[in-house]
C-alpha cells in the first residue's frame, strides 16, 4: 500500500447547501482544467472515474486529455436531473464498470451508445473481517447487553437506508420478547438533524428503550462480531459492504430485496431477502432464524464461506485487473 503514488485536488462538490452548491458551479470548469493537466502530464494509459454517476469531473478532463476511460457506477437512485445529465454524457467512457447488476439494469436505458460493461461488487477483505480474528474495542457496551440477543445494522443516517425501517422493526420484535439488543453503527452528519430528530421522535412515541446509535466506530468487528443477526434495511442499494462485512464476520444477514444481495444471501442458507420496507416480513424471518440456534451458526458459517467465494477483495482486484486488460486491448 505504501508504494501507491496519488495527488489530491480540492474539487468542490454538489449539494443542497446554497454557498456549496454556487461555488460548485463557478469553480467546475477551473477544476476541469486543473485535473485535465494532469492527466496530460502524467500521461495515463487508462483513467477509473470512482464515486458514481455523480463525477462528471473527471470524466470530462479524462476525455479532454484524449485518454481511454472506464466509468464505475456504484448506485440505483439518482435525482432525475443527474440521470439527464448522465445520459448526455454517456457516450463519453470507453467502458464501465457497474458495481452489481442491478446497478447495470438501472443506467442501462441511459447509456446512449453500446460500451464494454463489466459488473464487479464492491470488495470486502474476508482476512481482515474474520470471527477468528482477535479484536477488542466497545467492551463496556457489549457488558450491557449481556447474554441478550443483538441484532444490529450499519447505516449513516440517510433517508435511502430505512432506519424509520430498523426502528419498526426494533418494535414488532420487542412485542415478541424482552431479550433483545439493537444496535446502529453510523455517522450523524449535521445535514441530516431533520431526520434524526424524526427517528427519535419515533422511539419516543413506540416506547423504546434497547436501542443504541453508537455512531460512527474507526472498526466496527468488535461489534459485528458480537451480533447474532444483521439486518439492511435499504430502499435502494447496490453492492452494499457494510451487508459483506457482516457475512465476512460469518453472521446471517436478512436484508430487503436491495442491489445484488439475492445473489449472495441464498434463502435458508446464508439469511433471507424480504421486500423492502416490509417490516413484518423482516421480523418473521428474524424470529425464524432465532427458532434453531445451530442452523443460525450454520447459516452465518455458509455466509463467510460466500463472501470468501465471490466478494473477497482478491477476487475483485483481479476481475478489475481483467477488466482493465481489456479495455486496453492487451
Amino acid at each position: 500500500m505504501s508504494n501507491i503514488h496519488y495527488k489530491l485536488f480540492n474539487l468542490s462538490r454538489i449539494t443542497k447547501e446554497l454557498k456549496v452548491a454556487i461555488r460548485y458551479v463557478f469553480c467546475s470548469i477551473f477544476e476541469v482544467i486543473s485535473l485535465t493537466q494532469y492527466f496530460k502530464r502524467e500521461r495515463f494509459d487508462l483513467i477509473h472515474v470512482s464515486g458514481g454517476a455523480w463525477q462528471y469531473k473527471g470524466i470530462l478532463a479524462a476525455k479532454l486529455s484524449g485518454i481511454k476511460i472506464v466509468w464505475h457506477l456504484n448506485d440505483t437512485s439518482l435525482p432525475w436531473i443527474f440521470r439527464k445529465i448522465f445520459s448526455l454524457l454517456s457516450a463519453k467512457p470507453d467502458a464501465y464498470i457497474f458495481a452489481s447488476e442491478r446497478t447495470r439494469d438501472y443506467y442501462g436505458g441511459l447509456i446512449k451508445e453500446s460500451k464494454m460493461e463489466f459488473v464487479i461488487p464492491a470488495p470486502v477483505d474476508t482476512e481482515v473481517f474474520s470471527p477468528n480474528v482477535m479484536i477488542d474495542g466497545d467492551e463496556e457496551l457489549m457488558q450491557l447487553w449481556g447474554n441478550k440477543i443483538v441484532v444490529g445494522t450499519v447505516a449513516n443516517f440517510s433517508g435511502i437506508k430505512g432506519l424509520d425501517i430498523f426502528i419498526r422493526l426494533v418494535a414488532e420484535l420487542n412485542k415478541e420478547s424482552d431479550d433483545f439488543q439493537f444496535v446502529v453503527i453510523g455517522a450523524k452528519p449535521k445535514s441530516q438533524s431533520s431526520l434524526h430528530d424524526k427517528l427519535i421522535g419515533m422511539i419516543k412515541e413506540l416506547n423504546i428503550t434497547n436501542i443504541h446509535f453508537v455512531g460512527r466506530r474507526q472498526d466496527l468487528r468488535p461489534l459485528l462480531k458480537r451480533m447474532n443477526i444483521y439486518v439492511c434495511c435499504s430502499y435502494a442499494e447496490s453492492s452494499p459492504i457494510a451487508v459483506w462485512e457482516a457475512m465476512s464476520m460469518a453472521k446471517p444477514v436478512v436484508s430487503t430485496n436491495v442491489g445484488d444481495v439475492g445473489k449472495y444471501i441464498l434463502s435458508g442458507e446464508s439469511g433471507e431477502v424480504v421486500p423492502v420496507a416490509d417490516v413484518i416480513a423482516m421480523k418473521d424471518a428474524i424470529s425464524g432464524l432465532l427458532i434453531n440456534k445451530q442452523c443460525m451458526k450454520d447459516m452465518g458459517e455458509r455466509a463467510r464461506e460466500i463472501a470468501i467465494a465471490n466478494l473477497d477483495i482478491k477476487i475483485c482486484a483481479d476481475r478489475h485487473k481483467a477488466a482493465y486488460e481489456k479495455i486496453l486491448g492487451y
